[in-house]
């Protein structure tokens, strides 16, 4: 596992690497959580087959700056995340293409109706692309970040956080465990922590291309505090 002074170091250099790249501080930013350690499974079947990610739990979902119920967290009901990204372009990297999804209810903390129906789509998009990294604590350990995508989502969530029924770009991460070597062909259920992260368009997309990554740092340091 990565130390604590390791990852805040890490958090810290990231935050102020995107603070000063955009000249202003994360906003109007939905994320999706994820805790560890959570159900579902992640596969990859070698060459150039895509990243494939089905049925993992999400936790919640908190609005960081938004224009309502700022850094209110929601609780999800049933909450999965399914994803296939583009195919493999080069050992662990994925480019375009593919699909994501995040289905469920979600749990108001106040008189707002709920989402009652766990059918619901919460955020439905398309890949642009992720890459897996080696964290490198010797334990088999590897972290899906800086994936990046656009996606639409559920206009009862949006009008929750005062946010805009508008495309947005997201970025996501996910760490996991498995005895694979980089760029080899892996199943695995030991799933870890992570975060899908969500921004309106409005955000340059080449600034977002830089700092998908690192908002999905943000959330994680988020959820460690």
């Amino acid at each position: 596992m990565m130390t604590g002074t390791r990852f805040m170091g890490a958090v810290c250099a990231s935050v102020l690497a995107f603070s000063v790249f955009t000249g202003q501080a994360t906003a109007n930013t939905l994320d999706f959580g994820i805790g560890a350690p959570t159900s579902g499974s992640l596969s990859y079947a070698g060459g150039g087959a895509a990243l494939i990610g089905s049925g993992i739990q999400v936790d919640d979902v908190v609005g960081l700056e938004t224009p309502s119920n700022d850094n209110v967290t929601s609780l999800c009901d049933s909450c999965l995340l399914d994803f296939t990204t583009g195919g493999s372009t080069g050992s662990w990297v994925f480019g375009s293409g593919g699909t994501i999804t995040i289905t469920g209810g979600i749990d108001f903390p106040d008189a707002t109706p709920d989402i009652t129906d766990t059918n619901t789509v919460l955020l439905s998009g398309t890949f642009d692309s992720a890459q897996i990294l080696d964290l490198g604590s010797g334990q088999f350990e590897f972290q899906i970040l800086g994936a990046s995508f656009t996606d639409t989502k559920d206009p009862d969530l949006l009008s929750f956080y005062g946010l805009p029924d508008v495309q947005y770009i997201g970025g996501m991460n996910l760490s996991f465990q498995t005895s694979a070597a980089m760029g080899e062909s892996f199943t695995t259920t030991d799933l870890l922590s992570g975060d899908v992260v969500n921004q309106p368009v409005p955000v340059p997309a080449a600034v977002w291309l830089f700092g998908a990554g690192l908002l999905g740092l943000v959330g994680v340091a988020r959820r460690k505090d």
